[in-house]
């Protein structure tokens, strides 16, 4: 699935005194199997963003278009806008079908949101306060049933789920209020996962756990795009982003600054301080041993095993050649 976004912007509170532009002529594409981190201030126009992808919100000026793996195969063209789609419009293609939202207050008059938000799956911070079923099955069985999933499919997705997010089967009969965070916060991931959407949004996933719960709910989000899920992940933890993702886009004031390399946005160190953004620990720490060390020649390095096997490496070079 491509998600193609074209020059949008969202205002929130329009004509009134507390009017505020959200999101100023942002455009990306965002293609099947990325892993690709949204970074920014607070303010910076993250979550708004995001909002769109699954039309949540829909842009005041600008487009987005869905394209699903189908359309692909047939080979149909896509209309993007221009003559034959308004300008203000989020304009999906969903079974060779062009079809344009063009106001927030007509937007539930159309299915194409909820089919949308079928392959677009969101998980928002904290994202456990959304749990409200009697059992952790009902809750993850809540969004196929929503979509008109049978009930024994919606059972055997509830199981399949629920392991894939680390829990045993016998949970499924637990009240999902009497878990841990850490497992509250699986169990509604397994509920986004259940309704099978081809891009899995995160917006800061980890915000709470203790640093155990951080490394268990990544290394999901980990496997899932193994499996070839797309992955967008909203964070401050410029730690989690350098290890994981291999796409950064940074936004600055409801603008989209910059869209490049994971590892080439985390090492200017002039565009950090231009947006108020920190380098990594990992970054950090290479920068202090180049102060000291100008000769040594570092490869790309993302992890802190990486970094302790190459200094190991230099060291036992340099032993070797004290010995010679």
């Amino acid at each position: 699935m491509q998600i193609i976004v074209k020059s949008i912007s969202h205002i929130f509170n329009k004509n009134t005194p507390l009017e505020y532009r959200a999101l100023y002529d942002s455009s990306c594409n965002i293609n099947q199997g990325e892993y690709v981190a949204i970074i920014g201030q607070t303010g910076s126009g993250k979550t708004t963003f995001i909002e769109h992808l699954n039309s949540l919100l829909t842009p005041e000026t600008g487009s987005i278009n869905w394209i699903f793996e189908h359309e692909y195969r047939k080979k149909k063209n896509l209309i993007l806008g221009g003559s034959k789609s308004p300008k203000n419009d989020v304009a999906p293609l969903i079974d060779s079908k062009n079809v344009t939202l063009q106001k927030q207050k007509f937007r539930k008059k159309f299915k194409e949101s909820k089919m949308i938000r079928q392959h677009v799956g969101v998980v928002f911070q904290f994202a456990e306060y959304q749990l409200f079923e009697s059992t952790i099955e009902k809750d993850i069985m809540f969004g196929p049933l929503a979509y008109g999933v049978p009930k024994e499919e919606a059972k055997r997705r509830a199981k399949i789920y629920l392991e894939k997010v680390g829990l045993p089967e016998d949970y499924l009969h637990k009240n999902p209020l009497a878990l841990s965070g850490g497992q509250k916060r699986r169990v509604a991931l397994a509920g986004i996962l259940a309704i099978e959407p081809d891009v899995l949004i995160l917006d800061e996933p980890t915000a709470g756990l203790d640093p155990a719960g951080v490394r268990e709910i990544l290394s999901i989000f980990d496997k899932l795009n193994e499996e070839g899920k797309t992955i967008i992940m909203v964070t401050h933890d410029m730690n989690n982003v350098l290890e994981r993702s291999h796409r950064t886009i940074v936004f600055s004031n409801g603008q989209i600054v910059r869209d490049d390399a994971t590892v080439r946005i985390l090492n200017d160190e002039v565009f950090l301080k231009m947006n108020n953004l920190i380098a990594p620990q990992i970054i950090a720490l290479i920068n202090r041993i180049k102060e000291k060390k100008p000769y040594l020649n570092f490869p790309e390095i993302t992890k802190i095993e990486q970094l302790t096997d190459f200094l190991n490496k230099k060291i036992k070079d340099k032993k070797g050649e004290t010995n010679e």
